[in-house]
C-alpha cells in the first residue's frame, strides 16, 4: 500500500488530482445552490407561462367552436321557433265580433253607423245641387236621417258653391270627411276602409300576413311566400337568441355551482339521480335558472317583438337589436325590460320549466321504479309521457308570455313625433291584456268555436269554417304547435328505445 503525501511547504500540487472530488456535491455550496434554485425557479415560472398561455389560446378556440356550432344549431330551428311564435301571438277570434266582447260589438256598431251618416249626407248633397238646378223648392231627405225643408230662396248662394255647383264648406261634411275615429287600429294609414273582422280580405294591410289556420309548417311557408316578408324573414331575431344562449351557457352553471359552494353541496356535475338528498340541489338548480332568466328576460323581449314585427321598412318599428334596446328604454321605460305585465309570466316560466325538465329523471327513477338498463321500452314510454304533460303545462305559459311580450307597455307616456306604431306581421289583439290570467281568459273566451272569413270573390259575403273538434273547449289558442313537439317528442322515444335495445343487445 502506498500513500500520496502533500509536497514540502503545505501547497497542493494544481496538476495532481484531489482526493475528495468524488465525495463533492454541488448542493453543498450554499452560493451553487442559490443560483441553482434560481434558475430553476425562472424556468419553472416560464413553463408555466407557456402552458397557461397554451390553455387560454386552446380554450379560446374551443369557445369559438362551440359558439360557432350553437349559432348554425340556432339557424336550423329558427325558421320553426318563428312559425310557432307567430302562432302564438295571432289573433283569430270567433264568431262573436272584431275582439270577442260587448264593448267591441257596439265599438263596431258605431262604426257602422257613421259610414251611414257619411253615405246620407253624400246623398244629401246631390240632391241639393240637383234641386237647385232644377228650381225645386222643396226636398226631402230619406226617414233615416229626418226631414228637412228649405224653400228656394233660402238655398246657399252661388258665392258660397264651387264650380260645379257643390257648397264650398259644410261643417257636418267636413267632420265626416276626416278620418273616423272608430277606425279599427290594424288599418293601415292609407287604407280608408274599417275593418269588420280580421278575416276580411279587402282591408287588410298589405304588410300583414293573412290567419293561419295550420301548423309551424304553413306558418313557416306561409312566412317565406308573403310579398314584404320573403325567406329572410324566418331568421328574425336569431343573432338574439344566440347572445341570449351563449350569455345563459356560462352564467347559470357558473352561478348554480357557486350556491353549491356557499351551501357545501355535492358537485352540480353529479346527476340528481345518484344524490341521497336532491332538495337542496334542485333549490340551487332552480333558483340559478330564475336569477339568470331574469336578468336575461330583456333579450328574449326583444326577440319577440324582432320576429312578431312586419320587415316592411316603411312600417317596421325596430330596425335591429340594438335599436329595439333603445326604443324601448326611450319610449316605455327601463322597467318595461323587466317588470310591468311581463314580471309573473318570467318569474313563473323559468321556475316551472327547469324544475320540470329536471324532475323527469327523478320520478322515472324513484316513483316508477325503472331503469333504462333493465326496462328500455318502459323508461322509454314513461319519459315520452311525462314530457307529454311538462309540454301541456308549459306551452300555455309560453304562450301567454309572448302575448304580453308584444304589448307597448306606454305607462302613460305621450309617444313622441317622430315614433312609429308597432305594425305586426300577423293579426294580434288591439286591446291590451292587463295580467297573465285576464290573458288566459281572454285567449279561452274570444278564440274558440267557429271562424267567419270575408272572401274578396264574393264581396263581403261571410262563411264560417269548420274547425278541430276540440277547438269547442276554447283552449286551442293556448296549444299552438303542440303538433310539432309531440312529433320530436314521438322522434325522440323512437330513437331512445332503440338505442337501448341496441345497448342491452350488446351487453348479451
Amino acid at each position: 500500500m502506498s500513500y500520496s503525501f502533500p509536497p514540502p511547504g503545505g501547497a497542493p500540487n494544481a496538476n495532481s488530482p484531489n482526493l475528495l472530488r468524488p465525495y463533492y456535491s454541488a448542493s453543498d455550496s450554499p452560493l451553487q445552490s442559490y443560483y441553482n434554485t434560481t434558475l430553476t425557479s425562472s424556468t419553472l415560472e416560464e413553463e408555466l407561462a407557456a402552458q397557461n398561455e397554451l390553455n387560454s389560446q386552446t380554450a379560446a378556440k374551443e369557445l369559438l367552436s362551440y359558439g360557432f356550432v350553437k349559432y348554425m344549431t340556432l339557424a336550423i330551428a329558427a325558421p320553426f321557433e318563428a312559425g310557432q311564435t307567430l302562432l302564438q301571438v295571432q289573433y283569430l277570434p270567433n264568431d262573436d265580433g272584431f275582439n270577442g266582447d260587448e264593448q267591441d260589438l257596439a265599438e263596431q256598431a258605431e262604426r257602422e253607423a257613421a259610414n251611414r251618416r257619411v253615405l246620407e249626407i253624400e246623398s244629401e248633397r246631390e240632391r241639393d245641387f240637383y234641386n237647385d238646378r232644377t228650381g225645386s223648392t222643396i226636398h226631402q231627405t230619406s226617414a233615416t236621417s229626418g226631414y228637412y225643408t228649405s224653400q228656394y230662396g233660402n238655398l246657399p248662394s252661388n258665392s258660397s258653391r264651387d264650380a260645379y255647383g257643390s257648397p264650398r264648406d259644410s261643417g257636418l261634411i267636413s267632420r265626416y270627411n276626416e278620418p273616423s275615429r272608430y277606425e279599427t287600429p290594424s288599418v293601415a294609414p292609407t287604407d280608408s276602409a274599417a275593418r269588420s273582422s280580421v278575416y276580411d280580405e279587402e282591408s287588410r294591410p298589405a304588410y300583414q300576413m293573412a290567419p293561419i289556420e295550420g301548423g309551424v309548417w304553413k306558418a313557416v311557408t306561409d312566412l317565406s311566400k308573403h310579398p314584404t316578408e320573403g325567406w329572410m324573414s324566418l331568421w328574425k331575431g336569431q343573432y338574439t337568441n344566440w347572445i341570449y344562449e351563449m350569455l345563459h351557457l356560462f352564467a347559470q352553471p357558473t352561478l348554480e355551482a357557486t350556491l353549491n359552494d356557499t351551501f357545501d353541496l355535492y358537485d352540480d356535475t353529479i346527476p340528481l339521480v345518484h344524490l341521497d338528498h336532491v332538495g337542496p340541489n334542485i333549490a340551487t338548480m332552480v333558483t340559478s335558472h330564475l336569477v339568470v332568466g331574469f336578468i336575461l328576460s330583456p333579450l328574449e323581449l326583444v326577440r319577440t317583438r324582432l320576429i312578431v314585427q312586419t320587415a316592411n321598412p316603411l312600417q317596421r318599428k325596430y330596425s335591429g337589436m340594438i335599436n329595439c334596446f333603445s326604443t324601448i328604454i326611450s319610449e316605455e321605460g327601463v322597467s318595461a325590460l323587466w317588470g310591468g305585465v311581463n314580471l309573473f309570466p318570467t318569474l313563473i316560466y323559468h321556475t316551472l320549466t327547469p324544475l320540470m325538465a329536471n324532475s323527469i329523471p327523478l320520478i322515472i327513477d324513484r316513483v316508477f321504479k325503472l331503469s333504462a338498463a333493465d326496462s328500455p321500452v318502459l323508461y322509454s314510454l314513461a319519459e315520452l309521457g311525462l314530457n307529454t304533460i311538462e309540454l301541456l303545462i308549459r306551452l300555455p305559459i309560453e304562450t301567454v308570455r309572448k302575448r304580453l311580450q308584444i304589448q307597448i307597455q306606454s305607462q302613460g307616456r305621450a309617444p313622441s313625433s317622430g315614433s312609429k306604431k308597432y305594425r305586426t306581421v300577423v293579426e294580434t289583439r288591439k286591446r291590451p291584456y292587463v295580467g297573465m290570467v285576464d290573458c288566459v281568459y281572454r285567449i279561452i273566451k274570444e278564440e274558440g268555436g267557429h271562424h267567419k272569413r270575408v272572401s274578396k270573390a264574393s264581396s263581403g259575403s261571410s262563411s264560417s269554417t269548420s274547425r278541430p273538434w276540440y277547438s269547442a273547449w276554447g283552449v286551442r289558442g293556448l296549444y299552438t304547435g303542440l303538433g310539432m313537439h309531440l312529433t320530436s317528442n314521438a322522434a325522440l322515444f323512437a330513437v331512445g328505445a332503440v338505442t337501448n335495445l341496441q345497448d342491452e343487445g350488446d351487453d348479451w
